[in-house]
């Protein structure tokens, strides 16, 4: 047990429960990334708020609250992400003349850090509206690749999109 989280006794609760913390986001998340990243996030939040430990619990105990939080935080946060992706798939075009020109740059700065064939594969779909089939024809890829091109340039957009969902649903 310890009543006082310093720098000795991180470092000996960082190295003890790591892999525990770790593996259990493995299963939860089934991604290796997103593991590390949870795993990071508990820790981070494990040393910033060490001076509000309760000393009669054990670090072990608090620190896997502290993971449980993480973890509700980034499911609520995926939840909210998924609703907004679905909105937009169901749009099937982002109405670029009604944006803010602060809106319309952040977008296109941001499609910008797209690579090159998501950065394609999301202006036929987004700005252009065609269709998944349509895209796969026209660049000779299959429905399925421009699905995951498309899901997966939302997911790394989802920021700027947020916004764009908030200002047409406000």
């Amino acid at each position: 047990m310890y009543s006082l989280i310093d720098d000795e006794s991180f470092r000996a609760v960082f190295n003890k429960y790591y892999d525990r913390i770790y593996s259990g986001f493995l299963k939860k998340t089934e991604s290796h990334e997103l593991a590390q990243d949870l795993t990071q996030q508990t820790f981070i939040k494990f040393w910033r708020y060490r001076d509000s430990y309760n000393p009669e619990l054990s670090a072990e105990i608090q620190l896997f609250r502290k993971g449980k939080l993480v973890f509700i935080d980034w499911l609520r946060k995926e939840s909210k992400d998924r609703q907004m992706i679905n909105t937009l798939k169901q749009q099937n075009r982002i109405p670029l003349t009604e944006l803010s020109s602060d809106l319309k740059d952040s977008l296109n700065k941001a499609i910008d850090q797209l690579s090159p064939m998501r950065k394609e594969v999301f202006r036929l779909a987004y700005i252009d509206g065609y269709s998944h089939k349509e895209i796969a024809k026209k660049l000779n890829v299959s429905v399925r690749t421009v699905e995951t091109h498309v899901y997966k340039s939302l997911q790394q957009l989802r920021k700027v999109l947020a916004l764009i969902y908030i200002f047409f649903h406000l």
